[in-house]
């Protein structure tokens, strides 16, 4: 209505990518690169967004050339490759967590916590944003 101010309070979110997981996941089933726009669009459709994290390991062939792309989107864009020549687990999801963590623990002007992965790590991360943050 004209004149009448929406009370309802806009949410707020925060989301964490694992980018190198989505880019990976498209090329390999679908010869696709991710429609970050879209997924922008669609998050946009649940409130304001404060902040969005890029995780991957942007050395690899390929997604080096996605860092472009997102920066269109945001400047966080976390490199999670692995400097160890010994052990070659990937530590995207560890930092990712970490990150997660920080930024609940650091503030509390976000009210909705989004997890963009592929996989189950984020469980107890998910768990513990569920029941200290709603």
């Amino acid at each position: 209505m004209f004149g009448v101010k929406n009370t309802r309070k806009e949410r707020r979110i925060a989301a964490f990518v694992d980018y190198e997981h989505w880019y990976i996941a498209l090329e390999n089933l679908h010869s696709q690169k991710p429609n970050i726009a879209a997924w922008f669009d669609d998050l946009s459709k649940h409130g304001k967004i404060i902040d969005v994290t890029f995780f991957g390991d942007f050395t690899q062939p390929g997604l080096r050339d996605e860092i472009g792309r997102i920066r269109a989107y945001s400047n966080k864009i976390i490199e999670t490759r692995n400097p160890s020549p010994k052990y070659k687990k990937d530590y995207t999801d560890f930092i990712m967590l970490d990150n997660i963590y920080q930024r609940a623990l650091a503030s509390n002007d976000i009210d909705i916590y989004v997890i963009f992965s592929g996989d189950g790590h984020f469980s107890s991360v998910t768990s513990f944003l569920k029941n200290f943050y709603t």
